[in-house]
């Protein structure tokens, strides 16, 4: 499985995403309150995908789990420490063979930008959450 957090692939399988959500009643939690979540998240830590990438898949888990089509989320944070609602949110639904080029741009260290190009500008600007 493949999911975009900000301008990074993570890669894991279904029974790692399943174990993601142990402890989540999922029938309580709503798509709006996981992007909430990932708000706050990210208004603690702008790269909480780099720098706590158990906590993003987690975060990632639980937007597939709530509306499965979502693939790529992006979480744009003035700076560490803002206001949770000043963080911005976009998510979409990406093909997996333009996420398995980011992964092997990614891996082959040659992706800053290619994200940012292929992926969220051309979706235009970002909406408030």
């Amino acid at each position: 499985m493949l999911f975009l957090m900000n301008d990074w692939v993570m890669q894991y399988d279904q029974k790692a995403m399943l174990e993601d959500l142990i402890g989540y009643n999922l029938h309580e939690v709503t798509f709006p309150q996981v992007l909430v979540l990932g708000q706050e998240l990210y208004a603690q830590d702008p790269q909480l995908h780099l720098g706590q990438p158990l906590q993003a898949r987690k975060l990632a888990a639980l937007v597939m789990a709530k509306q499965p089509a979502v693939n790529a989320l992006l979480f744009i944070a003035p700076h560490q420490g803002c206001n949770p609602r000043d963080v911005r949110v976009r998510y979409c639904s990406v093909g997996y063979d333009l996420l398995a080029q980011l992964l092997k741009l990614q891996e082959d260290k040659k992706s800053v930008g290619w994200a940012n190009k292929e992926v969220w500008n051309k979706l235009g600007r970002p909406a408030r959450a």
